[in-house]
């Protein structure tokens, strides 16, 4: 009897091992009317919405569970399991009913109404606290921050940075940071302010035509990227920022960006800082340009492109090659 009991318990805690690991939760979410929102997902997560106002994250977990975070509730996160439950009321014996379907290969009806969608590669939970606190930002199309600093509304309303710059609960402007994968940090701004997401990591900031661009600046903060913009106004011009010295990791990620867009045949613009500080990262950045590849210096006419700004100076250009 024992024996038998012990292999039930066996039984139905590897049924929930299967309904972790083989179901794709982004796929079940939709059958419960949650939508992907393509602008806010990647490859390590999805974001989803629902007409009720609920947005949630989905990731995978290193053990490849699939997972999910509310934006709106910290308490409402889980397993698929935990998903069920909290939004249909169902208990543990009714989960389990609802979920056998998508494991053992029979087509349940709520499966017609789904779009096939690849789950997140898996991540580590720090990415993945990262990747919450970021979905909990929101676009913005004016920041009172950055317009004492002089940028514009139509600045921040340029296609070329959609998405890239956003603001927290707290007020603080957010400038995401990505690596060749996905979301791996984020710069906070504000009055007196400046951080980076706990656990991330620092990578680049780049505007949405860093791919496409025949000319790519590079500066030394965001704020410096969108001032460098608001002065030229070149649509033709992509940003990327460092966020200050670089690791070696930023120096193999701007490699990357210099080797694409030699090949395409864009201009390199280093423009950092106008100090000595902005004249070494200048050089070190210098170093990762190949070669073939055309570069300038660009120097502001005071200490930062976002003096310039404000200033309303133009730049100096030196040693073209």
């Amino acid at each position: 009897m024992e024996r038998g009991m012990g292999a039930l318990i066996m039984h139905r805690n590897n049924e929930l091992e299967q309904f972790k690991g083989q179901i794709n939760l982004v796929e079940y979410a939709q059958t419960l009317g949650y939508q992907v929102d393509r602008t806010e997902s990647s490859q390590n997560s999805k974001v989803l919405r629902h007409d009720n106002g609920d947005k949630i994250v989905v990731a995978t977990g290193q053990n490849g569970h699939g997972i999910y975070f509310s934006v709106r509730d910290d308490r409402d996160n889980g397993s698929i399991i935990d998903f069920v439950q909290k939004r249909t009321g169902a208990n543990l014996g009714q989960t389990r009913k609802a979920l056998r379907p998508w494991i053992n290969g029979a087509e349940a009806p709520q499966q017609q109404q789904r779009h096939h969608e690849p789950k997140p590669v898996p991540t580590r939970r720090d990415r993945q606290q990262v990747i919450l606190a970021y979905a909990k930002t929101e676009p913005v199309q004016h920041h009172a921050y950055l317009a004492l600093r002089g940028i514009e509304d139509s600045t921040l309303a340029d296609p070329r940075f959609a998405g890239m710059v956003r603001q927290d609960t707290r007020g603080n402007a957010i400038f995401p940071h990505h690596d060749s994968e996905d979301l791996v940090g984020y710069e906070l701004k504000n009055n007196s302010f400046t951080g980076f997401a706990r656990g991330g990591t620092k990578a680049i900031w780049h505007s949405n035509n860093l791919a496409v661009a025949k000319r790519v600046v590079i500066v030394e903060s965001a704020i410096d990227g969108l001032s460098h913009a608001q002065l030229h106004k070149n649509l033709n011009t992509a940003y990327v920022s460092v966020g200050g010295q670089m690791s070696e990791h930023q120096q193999a990620l701007l490699r990357k960006v210099f080797e694409h867009a030699a090949k395409r045949k864009a201009e390199i613009v280093i423009a950092t800082d106008n100090d000595p500080g902005g004249d070494s990262l200048a050089e070190e950045i210098q170093k990762l340009v190949p070669a073939p590849g055309r570069f300038s210096r660009s120097v502001p006419v005071r200490k930062d492109w976002n003096d310039n700004l404000q200033y309303k100076q133009l730049p100096r250009e030196k040693n073209p090659r």
